[in-house]
């Protein structure tokens, strides 16, 4: 431990015997939500040397979880398990939690024989309430990631912890649960926590990918953040409707930080972009360089067409001539607006298209 965190913990020592006879917090010496714990598990008259209060374990945790909690577990599991080859040790474990403090998967050293971190286990729910302030509690409460080490902890019996979590984001930014690091011991906490926001997103990304009855779009500005967990996703319904977005995605074009998404197609969202571009948006292919706004674009890349419940990628016959009739009715208006928006110049509509003046007469004709 060296020189600066050994004082701070030290420090904390001594604002935790004030703190339990009623004294405040010293400023700063707590990261905001941390301080709120201990704010609130003070006002509720937990006392700092009480034992914690585990829950009884749910005696059959493979079949304790709903639809949510199955998917939460699968869609993290791979980027836990490469977290778990960096960073696992017999004094450590990992385990991801439900919005309501519940394990619903978990990573561990087989050999672990510390009774501090045998009882943390898949089926065990975690409340601020029964254990005093933990960074999994913090991070659902506060939707922000969270570290609780040593002496940060409320109760006298964790002291000798340390506690790392990220939230995680379902289809509307809301927290859907969080992503936790827990051991005895010392880490880097900026190096864990670059690491398990990658995670996060990863993860958010997963979930997002659930949305097996829409088309599956990435984005964003340098192709080189596709395919990473950095790339923005958006989930869109067979009318064009945009169903969901990931938070990189959200950022990107400036939705909603979480809630429901406006009321918005794929056209409006991009409707700077030339009739050919946006038709060329739900076609297989490498990534596209879309126009997003007057000075900006997007690189865009079609990863997969809707999923049936039997896992297999496929659009039925009506839909796709649904769909193909949709866009070639949404390429003749794109057409006509043009026209109009340029009061009847065709060689200017035609410039602003990208298209000859011989194809957008045809389109014209098409839509008589």
């Amino acid at each position: 431990m060296n020189a600066a965190l050994l004082e701070h913990q030290t420090l904390l020592a001594s604002a935790r015997r004030e703190f339990s006879e009623g004294a405040p917090l010293p400023e700063n010496l707590l990261a905001p939500p941390v301080r709120r714990s201990w704010e609130r598990l003070r006002a509720s008259g937990m006392q700092q040397r009480e034992t914690p209060q585990l829950q009884p374990r749910v005696t059959r945790p493979q079949q304790l979880e709903g639809n949510a909690d199955r998917r939460l577990a699968r869609c993290a599991q791979h980027d836990m398990d490469q977290l778990w080859s960096a960073f696992g040790g017999r004094q450590w474990l990992m385990f991801c939690v439900n919005t309501q403090g519940l394990i619903v998967a978990q990573r561990e050293h087989g050999l672990t024989d510390s009774p501090l971190l045998r009882p943390i286990q898949v089926g065990r729910q975690l409340r601020e309430s029964h254990l005093g302030t933990t960074a999994p509690t913090c991070a659902l409460a506060e939707d922000a990631p969270t570290l609780v080490r040593g002496n940060e902890h409320y109760l006298d019996h964790f002291t000798a912890m340390f506690c790392l979590s990220v939230p995680l984001h379902g289809l509307e930014g809301e927290v859907t649960g969080a992503l936790d690091i827990t051991g005895l011991g010392e880490r880097d906490p900026n190096y864990l926590l670059d690491y398990f926001r990658q995670a996060a997103l990863s993860i958010e990304n997963r979930l997002l990918q659930e949305c097996r009855p829409c088309h599956l779009l990435a984005l964003q500005h340098d192709v080189r953040w596709l395919n990473t967990p950095l790339q923005g996703l958006l989930a869109i319904e067979e009318n064009g409707r945009i169903r969901a977005a990931n938070r990189v995605a959200r950022r990107l074009l400036g939705l909603p930080r979480r809630g429901p998404l406006p009321e918005l197609t794929l056209d409006e969202v991009f409707a700077c972009a030339n009739v050919h571009q946006r038709r060329r948006l739900l076609q297989a292919g490498p990534a596209r360089r879309v126009r997003f706004s007057e000075d900006s674009a997007l690189q865009v890349q079609y990863l997969r067409a809707p999923v049936s419940r039997r896992g297999s990628v496929a659009i039925p016959a009506t839909s796709r001539d649904a769909v193909k009739g949709s866009l070639r009715a949404q390429g003749i208006q794109a057409v006509r607006d043009a026209v109009d928006g340029h009061r009847g110049n065709i060689s200017a509509a035609a410039r602003r298209l990208g298209i000859s003046r011989t194809t957008l007469y045809r389109k014209l004709q098409q839509g008589d």
